[in-house]
């Protein structure tokens, strides 16, 4: 099942993608309650049996103590952040901890940063019709409050190159341009945007570059300082198993000064302070106190040994799939670096009923998608995380061969 790079990589990895044993314990731990075939991971992961138990022991513990001498969590900041996690999070994901500041979620980091750059009227921002709606909504407010105006490129569908995507922005840019952000990876193909390339492309124009990671932390391998964008952001509670409420943002350290935070202030960071970014109030402390957590979670197991898994995984399936006439690939199998998610476009089929047949019937939930920006751009969306079983997939291809096979085939076998 391996195209023949993942079968090279394999024999480097301290658990390879098909040791079915290893895999199967890390499952274990994590205990997926899911009543049906749960094949759409991105909204968020399962936590592990370690990291639940650790929320759950700090519930308590948050909820009984006052600020006194006692208090258990006297090293973490109102806002549950610490010079400790924070320096975690770079070793994890690269970067400085004097660039990184905790978040309760991605979108606290989008918004930050959205709202941050100091942009006047007829300054121009480019994103991407892939970008998160609640992203588009924060622009669009700004369009209407300060007057700046918001171009959507438009990038291919799926498939692309690198080429492409650098171009597409490049024609894009003029000297009003401020802003470019756009998703490291298009949440419903599982397409990676170059990153690198497109940062490098705004830096040499004088353009600040703000990146979508909320479906790339956890799930591919990059280090921060080689992305080269000016600020990055996403959560922790999708592929990286974290619970709800945890994040980060990152911004380069030269860039911190241009953008503002969200709230003032209120004991004076400097500018270019990232701690500026963390002034937010008071959190509930137990979540970001399990970070620790999760991160010896995804430190035992290993990030390419977790990338290399979600890819077989895919592969899986989709290799099988790709041969059914009435199927479309959107994804690039030979994609490097490619993602545990793919989608595809079926010919002549409702994807609505495709996938209702498939929960009625099967008990297996797939995602049946339209994109918010073009609700032309359709498709089939699935994202196997490390929960889930090959048996799990193997009985969706099954199940989707029956299905399919009611519009007149079924799977060509090699």
């Amino acid at each position: 099942m391996f195209l023949n790079s993942d079968a090279a990589h394999a024999s480097s990895l301290k658990n390879a993608p098909d040791n079915e044993e290893f895999w199967g314990a890390v499952r274990k731990t994590m205990a997926p309650m899911y009543t049906h075939t749960q094949l759409v991971n991105t909204r968020r992961g399962s936590a592990p049996l370690e990291v639940r138990e650790r929320v759950r022991s700090l519930v308590d513990l948050s909820l009984s103590y006052e600020l006194d001498e006692y208090e258990p969590f006297r090293d973490l900041k109102e806002s549950g952040s610490s010079l400790m996690i924070r320096q975690m999070l770079a070793d994890y994901f690269g970067g400085g901890a004097d660039e990184i500041a905790l978040t309760r979620n991605a979108m606290e980091g989008i918004a930050t940063v959205l709202n941050g750059v100091t942009l006047k009227p007829g300054d121009e921002v480019i994103a991407t019709k892939y970008c998160y709606d609640s992203n588009l909504a924060i622009l669009r407010q700004r369009v209407e409050r300060d007057g700046i105006l918001l171009k959507l490129v438009d990038l291919p569908f799926g498939r692309g190159s690198d080429a492409e995507f650098v171009k597409a922005f490049s024609d894009a840019i003029t000297e009003r341009t401020r802003l470019i952000t756009f998703p490291h990876v298009v949440v419903r193909t599982g397409q990676v945007l170059p990153v690198r390339p497109l940062s490098e492309l705004a830096r040499a124009k004088g353009i600040f570059s703000f990146v979508d990671g909320a479906h790339s932390a956890g799930h591919i391998c990059f280090r921060l300082e080689e992305l080269g964008c000016d600020a990055f952001a996403t959560c922790l509670h999708k592929w990286m198993y974290g619970p709800r409420g945890t994040g980060f943002l990152y911004v380069r350290r030269d860039k911190i000064a241009d953008v503002w935070p969200m709230w003032a202030s209120w004991s004076n960071k400097p500018a270019d302070s990232i701690e500026k970014f963390e002034e937010v109030g008071s959190v509930f402390k137990a979540l970001p106190a399990s970070i620790p957590d999760a991160l010896a979670f995804n430190l035992q197991i290993g990030q390419e040994e977790k990338a290399a898994r979600l890819r077989y995984m895919r592969n899986r399936w989709m290799i099988p799939l790709s041969r059914h006439e009435k199927v479309t690939m959107l994804t690039d199998i030979d994609a490097e670096p490619g993602t545990g998610f793919g989608a595809f476009v079926l010919v002549g089929i409702d994807h609505g009923q495709f996938a209702k047949a498939l929960l009625d019937e099967f008990k297996i939930n797939v995602l049946s998608f339209a994109m918010d920006e073009d609700p032309s751009l359709k498709g089939i969306h699935v994202s196997p995380g490390l929960s889930n079983s090959l048996e799990e997939i193997d009985r969706f291809v099954e199940a989707a061969d029956i299905v399919l096979g009611r519009f007149g085939s079924t799977l060509t076998r090699v």
